[in-house]
């Protein structure tokens, strides 16, 4: 093995990883020099079967020993190396591995592929060529997945039999989408179907008798146990009222309708009368607690209970009904009751009796099963044809992916994306190519831990067109130039990595320094706000009057109020006119010069210093962090990558660019009255003369006296 390159990348040294024995080598890269050593699979933009293969635990991340064992495999499978460093998704049979029982079988699969699809005798597969034939198999009857569609049968009533298992036990769905049943399902309804008539029989009175101990009316028994169920809890709760009453006479009267209810009943409304007869008694309670069997009965419930007198409570020899006699009644339903609880096979009782001994007693179960290994027989196949896009996947994407894992060359490659990378934003003039994808309801954590990066970052809302209602976010970081007009609510662009164009809106920001000048500007921004929101307030606070109010001086008194203030005022301008102008006499310019200096990086200088440590301190890696990587490097942000990530476009080539100002060309030749921008800068320059002039003179007289 040759010895290990780290280059330097943004101030980080990391393996170079260019060809296939540079990625050998990260079998023998202690862990900790890796970049990363942990990145959850959504983070990169690839082929979504690629990290599914790698990511061999399935627990949505890609560690690692995954990786090394990537390689492995990828090694192992392969003879000739020299092609990983194209990145082709193209596998030449020549390529592979043979010398071992795993290489052959792959190689086997492969060449069968290109048979299936009439293509015998070519010397390479494309993984175009093996994906059409995954999906010609997954629309096929047998698919290998163990499931098993109506249209899978060739007689119409065992299709009928899979349909019925479907809508009582339920279906699965298979590879290609279509509902269907597997082993599990039709054991299941089997199972269901034997308890069901193993229940019902036990319910069934034999032939040549009138009884069992179930039916112990015989076929009279299940009407007869409806109208028990149907009144009693009616029945319970008139016992229960006859106790109640028996305790206090008064509950009796508490029952029935009082005066105001009576009042307020609507006797047209049927609906309100009606819930008043459900709620109200059976019958009106008696401290005996007997229910008269010829007495009044609620007009709700008379034609049931006349039904119950006559096919239960005269059968069960019942002739006054007691608390007692009641329990008698419900003891002779028992086992009826108890069967009827426990009843099986509930999924599939709408089939029928008939249908479901058919089912049992046919070959159904003997031929579905025929046709499930029939159908599971291709899985084997199917295995073979995964291990050969597997392998030019590996061949296709290991290396891209060990330059974005054991160390981020692509991140600093402006020749490719890295698989980081969602696309391009923009955005106010500017290219803002470090994007990164979140999940919507990320961005609070995301945030929190990202403002350890010390950078401006925007997250922005993508959406596309309205009939696809897609919406997702990304974040992106500005790293050079100035924040300008970003603010939340700026609409850009957004150029996804297939070149898809999609809208861009601005949803939140994290602001920090971008360059050295915003830090200097910082505390005249602050002051100038200061200074406007004061300004606002104070006319704010200005309220405005109309008219004259009683306690309003009168023009007299306000004028002599104004010539006594006015000339105190220029009394006191005079005199600290005259004081500053001889101050200013005796400082030297040199002396002022160094006073001001000093002024101004007292001001300047803190905001500088910290505006310079944070800009030093710029992490790239943190935001990769807070996407839910694993990141070993400090990935600083200097201003060479600065400008690499957030840059002015060109001009195309050949371009240049025309001074006039086209729009005061216009003005002009339409006649416009208008200032020019020249006649304004003559118009200050001349009263800057004017007034140092007389300023000047002033100075010298004073000075002179």
């Amino acid at each position: 093995m040759s010895r290990f390159i780290f280059k330097n990348y943004g101030g980080s040294y990391q393996l170079r990883i260019e060809n296939a024995e540079d990625l050998e080598k990260i079998q023998a890269l202690d862990e900790a020099l890796w970049a990363a050593t942990s990145i959850p699979v959504d983070t990169f933009n690839c082929d979504r079967k690629f990290t599914s293969y790698v990511d061999t635990d399935q627990n949505g991340r890609i560690r690692t020993d995954e990786l090394k064992a990537a390689q492995a495999w990828l090694f192992r499978m392969l003879k000739d190396y020299r092609r990983l460093s194209e990145g082709t998704d193209v596998l030449r049979f020549d390529d592979i591995n043979t010398s071992h029982p795993e290489g052959q079988k792959l190689r086997a699969s492969a060449e069968r592929i290109l048979t299936e699809l009439n293509a015998s005798g070519a010397k390479e597969i494309s993984l175009n060529q093996v994906r059409d034939l995954q999906t010609i198999i997954a629309g096929s009857v047998n698919n290998g997945d163990g499931v098993i569609t109506p249209e899978a049968a060739d007689d119409p009533d065992l299709a009928q039999f899979i349909v019925a298992v479907m809508e009582t036990i339920g279906s699965t769905p298979d590879v290609s989408g279509k509902p269907g049943i597997s082993e599990e399902q039709m054991k299941s309804f089997f199972k269901e179907a034997e308890e069901h008539l193993a229940w019902k029989s036990r319910g069934e009175i034999p032939q040549g008798e009138n009884a069992t101990e179930i039916m112990f009316w015989g076929t009279a028994t299940p009407q007869a146990y409806e109208l028990v169920i149907s009144l009693e809890d009616k029945i319970e709760q008139y016992f229960t009222q006859c106790a109640m009453v028996r305790f206090d006479e008064r509950v009796a009267a508490q029952m029935k309708l009082r005066d105001k209810e009576f009042e307020e009943m609507d006797f047209t409304d049927k609906e309100a009368m009606e819930t008043r007869l459900k709620n109200a008694p059976l019958a009106p309670p008696e401290v005996e607690g007997i229910l008269d069997l010829k007495g009044v009965i609620n007009p709700l419930y008379v034609k049931r209970f006349s039904e119950l007198k006559e096919k239960v409570l005269r059968r069960a020899a019942v002739k006054e009904l007691t608390k007692e006699q009641w329990d008698k009644v419900k003891t002779i339903f028992a086992p009826y009751r108890a069967w009827i609880e426990n009843k099986q096979g509930i999924k599939v009782e709408k089939l029928g009796v008939n249908k479901l001994r058919t089912y049992i007693e046919g070959s159904y179960k003997k031929r579905v099963s025929k046709l499930i290994a029939k159908d599971l027989a291709v899985a084997e196949e199917l295995k073979d044809i995964r291990k050969t896009e597997k392998l030019i996947l590996y061949q296709r994407w290991l290396i891209e992916l060990a330059n974005n894992f054991v160390s981020f060359a692509n991140f600093y490659n402006p020749v490719v994306r890295s698989l980081f990378e969602e696309g391009t934003l923009i955005i106010d003039g500017r290219e803002m190519t470090f994007t990164m994808r979140l999940q919507l309801q990320d961005r609070e954590a995301h945030k929190k831990m990202a403002a350890g990066s010390y950078m401006y970052l925007l997250y922005v809302e993508i959406t596309g067109h309205r009939s696809e209602n897609i919406k997702f976010e990304i974040v992106t970081a500005v790293t050079s130039g100035n924040a300008g007009r970003l603010h939340i609510g700026k609409r850009g662009i957004f150029f996804s990595r297939d070149g898809q164009e999609w809208d861009a809106q601005v949803v939140d920001i994290v602001a920090n320094p971008i360059s050295i000048l915003e830090s200097i500007k910082a505390p005249f921004l602050q002051f100038a706000s200061f200074i406007r929101n004061q300004i606002e307030k104070f006319g704010k606070s200005r309220p405005i009057k109309t008219g004259a109010t009683p306690l309003a001086p009168g023009a007299s008194s306000v004028a002599r109020d104004l010539m006594l203030g006015g000339s105190v005022a220029i009394a006191v301008l005079g005199s600290s006119l005259a004081y500053i102008t001889k101050t200013l006499s005796q400082v030297k310019p040199v002396h002022a010069m160094i006073v001001f200096a000093g002024i101004v990086a007292l001001v300047l200088l803190p905001n500088t210093i910290i505006g310079f440590i944070k800009l030093r301190k710029r992490d790239l890696s943190v935001i990769l962090e807070a996407a839910g990587c694993a990141v070993n490097l400090h990935m600083r942000l200097g201003a060479n990558l600065g400008r690499f990530f957030t840059h002015l476009p060109r001009l195309p080539e050949g371009s240049r660019k025309q001074r006039r100002d086209l729009v005061a060309e216009f003005v002009r030749k339409l006649g416009y009255s208008s200032y020019s921008l020249k006649r304004l800068v003559i118009i200050a320059f001349v009263t800057f003369l004017i007034t140092f002039g007389i300023i000047h003179l002033l100075i010298r007289y004073l000075v002179s006296k």
